[in-house]
């Protein structure tokens, strides 16, 4: 889409109680991939489609998009996730992407009896990604002992040439998250805060460090106030989601408790960052609001503090990409 971004949609499958998830990921990613989006991340949760079946429906339908798999530890050992990255990549000659994540809801931890706190999840993350580029780069067996991950003479496939090689994706936004995503992260990700603020945290940890992206949606018309129409009919405060947000202020999550915080001490900063989606309980991620040319100029503040990879959580349609198009014109051309 630009140059100055590497572009992620979020892949649309049935969400719980829908009968048929295919027709919507053909169409998201053909969609995504004609209007020149590198690739599309692949959701876990508990009650989500498996992310690895996700990604190998996408590959399926296009002939360019690169799948960037959500991978939770717990749920599946690092010679797994090497092997499907190694097989699905053999099969259809495209690299695919790896999404570290640690956390989850505390019910989806309680759940498969995760002990381990934040900052051992993230050592944990680690470990796995070590495990996992070894796995993919040396044709020998490997041995690692670490404190998660132990293993002698593991030998699994050829080596992948290094153009398809998976980039590491780590999430989060914690001292332990930054600390981890220095050591083996390709790209560190996070829900940003205001582009000032963000600038001086998050982005000035990650000084020298991965590439920098983050995860927002943007909602963007010809003018700023058809924009802010659309985006207050689509998400909708109530009573309840209000009390959901404030509770949010103590999570154990940083970037949830961060956001929390956003949201209740303000709905809009620098007249484009919109805490709304968050307030409305319809998701975890600001969303960037106003006319194409507010939009760009507010990415191209990002751009600025360091920021190379978009992750768009509100994009589906051909319509929401359009939108997307018109903002990534605008920027190139300022």
């Amino acid at each position: 889409m630009t140059p100055d971004f590497e572009v992620y949609a979020t892949a649309r499958t049935a969400r719980p109680g829908e009968p048929h998830g295919l027709p919507a990921l053909t169409e998201i990613s053909r969609t995504a991939e004609a209007h020149g989006v590198t690739g599309l991340l692949a959701f876990y949760h508990h009650r989500n489609p498996d992310p690895w079946l996700v990604a190998s429906a996408l590959l399926g339908a296009t002939d360019r998009l690169v799948p960037l798999v959500a991978t939770q530890p717990y749920a599946l050992p690092p010679f797994t996730a090497a092997q499907m990255i190694h097989t699905l990549t053999v099969l259809h000659g495209r690299r695919i992407d790896l999404n570290l994540i640690t956390g989850a809801t505390g019910a989806e931890l309680r759940q498969v009896g995760e002990s381990l706190d934040a900052t051992e999840r993230y050592a944990r993350a680690a470990e796995y990604a070590t495990v996992v580029r070894r796995l993919l780069a040396e044709e020998g067996p490997i041995g690692f002992d670490g404190a998660h991950y132990r293993f002698e003479g593991l030998r699994m496939n050829t080596p992948l040439a290094p153009g398809l090689r998976p980039r590491v994706f780590l999430a989060g936004s914690s001292p332990a998250a930054l600390a981890t995503a220095r050591d083996v992260a390709d790209v560190a990700v996070t829900h940003p805060e205001p582009v000032d603020r963000f600038a001086a945290d998050y982005a000035r940890a990650l000084d020298d460090g991965p590439r920098i992206g983050i995860r927002v949606g943007i909602v963007a018309r010809p003018t700023a106030a058809e924009a802010w129409t659309v985006a207050r009919e689509a998400y909708r405060e109530t009573r309840a989601s209000r009390l959901t947000v404030a509770l949010r202020r103590t999570s154990g999550s940083d970037w949830s408790r961060r956001l929390a915080v956003l949201a209740t001490d303000g709905d809009v900063y620098d007249d484009v960052y919109w805490t709304g989606a968050y307030r409305a309980d319809r998701g975890t991620l600001p969303l960037l609001v106003g006319g194409y040319e507010d939009v760009a100029g507010y990415l191209a503040r990002y751009r600025a503090a360091g920021v190379r990879v978009l992750v768009l959580g509100n994009t589906s349609t051909a319509e929401d990409f359009g939108h997307v198009a018109a903002v990534l014109a605008e920027l190139r051309r300022g």
